[in-house]
């Protein structure tokens, strides 16, 4: 009889332990739903890829109008600029899209892209939490309209106006293996970085890239780093607790590189007089994605020069505590960020 009433004890205890575990776990979620909804925030993705893969092949010529109403930003966008439908008119619209979701790959494609993102909640989430900071900090900058698709393996994120869209077939993992079928296979440095964890950062950057836009008086190397990096620098603060290996997209030994070598990647572009430098050709060698950055080293990543025009911006909110994170992303003089950044690695 006393074992029964320990084990009824056990169970009330287990029970009142459920129940507020209950409580707290929903009272959490009203809170965040609460946030969302007192900033005006609240991201829902429409998927258009689930929608046009849903409609039967032989329904695809009647369902146009259909989706030019559900996406009207969208629509064309997809057909004249993703797939590039060269004709307007409904009939080649038809065409282009009937070739686009019968193509083995594509369809292939859709239904790996389902299994892996049966949901979008979990992104949503984050990139609510995101563009809640983003209003807090730009109350006058708007928030986008987001819609997720398959792009054929071309953009990653794609943006326009008050759209922002998610080209899921471009976050689908690492080593997925249709980044290995593709020809020519996708390089393993670009695949790095292609993991479904990458959306929020990503699609952040890509929106701060679109609201402040590169303006300066001399377009060189130095503005361009600082530029970049302070986009990067945008998006760590208002998704501040983002791993950097996953924030940048290098691996071990790239990250451990450039904290290693920061001073000597920066006296070497002094003393070499590439901050000034206007040439496309080399800019592109320092600020876009690569291998490496040839100038520094095959240890290096490409984009070394990103890195440190962040850490310059970084340098510069911290010698300057009075400057906002709206007055940085509205300054354009970029040698006077770096003039006032201290900066000194």
């Amino acid at each position: 009889m006393r074992k029964g009433v320990i084990y009824c004890k056990k169970a009330i205890v287990v029970g009142w332990f459920l129940l507020v575990l209950l409580l707290t776990m929903t009272g959490c979620k009203q809170s965040a739903t609460h946030k969302f909804l007192n900033s005006g925030v609240n991201i829902q993705i429409q998927r258009f890829e689930e929608d046009l893969f849903s409609i039967s092949v032989y329904d695809l010529r009647d369902s146009i109008d259909y989706l030019q109403e559900k996406y009207p930003e969208f629509f064309p966008l997809f057909t004249h600029k993703i797939i590039e439908i060269e004709d307007s008119d409904s009939e080649a619209v038809s065409l282009g899209l009937l070739s686009f979701v019968t193509d083995f790959t594509i369809y292939r494609v859709s239904r790996h892209v389902k299994e892996i993102f049966p949901s979008l909640e979990v992104y949503e989430m984050e990139l609510s939490d995101a563009f809640v900071e983003f209003r807090n900090h730009f109350p006058d900058r708007s928030v986008p309209h987001i819609v997720s698709c398959i792009s054929g393996f071309n953009q990653s994120i794609i943006t326009a106006d008050s759209l922002l869209v998610i080209s899921l077939d471009k976050y689908l993992g690492t080593d997925d293996e249709f980044y290995l079928l593709l020809y020519p296979p996708v390089p393993y440095y670009l695949r790095y970085a292609m993991l479904p964890e990458k959306i929020p950062s990503d699609a952040m950057l890509a929106w701060i890239i679109t609201e402040f836009p590169y303006k300066g008086i001399n377009d060189n190397l130095l503005s361009q780093m600082i530029y970049n990096g302070r986009a990067k620098y945008c998006v760590h603060r208002l998704i501040p607790d983002i791993p950097d290996s996953l924030f940048w997209g290098f691996n071990t030994r790239q990250m451990d590189f450039c904290k290693v070598h920061e001073k000597r990647m920066w006296e070497y572009l002094i003393e070499n007089k590439k901050l000034f430098v206007t040439d496309g050709f080399i800019l592109n060698q320092f600020i876009n994605d690569a291998p490496f950055t040839k100038d520094f080293s095959q240890d290096s990543p490409g984009r070394a020069a990103v890195w440190i025009g962040y850490r310059i911006i970084d340098s510069y909110m911290k010698n300057n505590r009075n400057v906002s994170l709206n007055d940085l992303m509205r300054e354009t003089d970029y040698q006077k960020i770096l003039n006032l950044s201290k900066y000194n690695p």
